[in-house]
């Protein structure tokens, strides 16, 4: 699920304001949920268009649909600036995917988190793009189960939460003792692109 686009940009657009969008924005949320697993996956993609670049200082105007605008100026990890032209769209994706599986008590003590992050640019003389995948996997213990309240607490390598959950299917079979394995994927990419004559 790898997406290309323009990173710094992304952190800028989804740090002020989602309503930029030159285009409505487009969400998707689908759950998959069984006994003792959940799978969910959310992802908004947003559009603008460039009104302002100015070659020398790097800053740029975007404009959403109701005529919003998002001033910034782009660093030099924005590889291929000169390539963006008054009139371009960019394009911002950012996706969550989510999956939980239940184990069965582990007589080792095993509880861990590992990160992981990739990264990906546009090849030298294209619009700009890039794109940021960061995924975290975790080991964590269930030390406590609710199903009344719909709650789970989880103690893993670092801290203890209580996890609320909203479908009461996820929580059959799980008991205290039983481990949690948890990846997230988050995504965030952005496309510059010529717009569509």
């Amino acid at each position: 699920m790898k997406k290309i686009a323009l990173v710094s940009a992304a952190v800028l657009m989804i740090g002020s304001n989602i309503a930029i969008a030159q285009n409505k924005p487009q969400a998707v949320v689908a759950v998959e949920t069984a006994p003792g697993v959940l799978k969910v996956a959310e992802g908004v993609q947003l559009q603008g268009k460039f009104t302002l670049v100015e070659q020398k200082t790097r800053q740029v105007v975007i404009v959403g649909p109701n005529g919003n605008e998002f001033k910034t100026t782009l660093g030099n990890e924005v590889k291929n600036f000169n390539q963006i032209k008054v009139g371009d769209i960019v394009t911002l994706t950012h996706v969550e995917i989510l999956v939980a599986d239940i184990k069965k008590p582990s007589k080792v003590d095993i509880r861990e988190r590992v990160e992981t992050e990739k990264a990906v640019t546009a090849k030298l003389g294209d619009k700009p793009a890039a794109a940021i995948e960061r995924q975290v996997a975790i080991v964590a213990d269930v030390t406590a189960v609710d199903e009344k309240k719909g709650t789970l607490t989880v103690r893993g390598a670092t801290r203890t939460l209580d996890i609320k959950v909203k479908d009461p299917k996820v929580l059959k079979g799980i008991k205290v003792g039983t481990q949690i394995e948890t990846v997230v994927t988050e995504i965030i990419a952005i496309e510059v692109s010529a717009p569509k004559k």
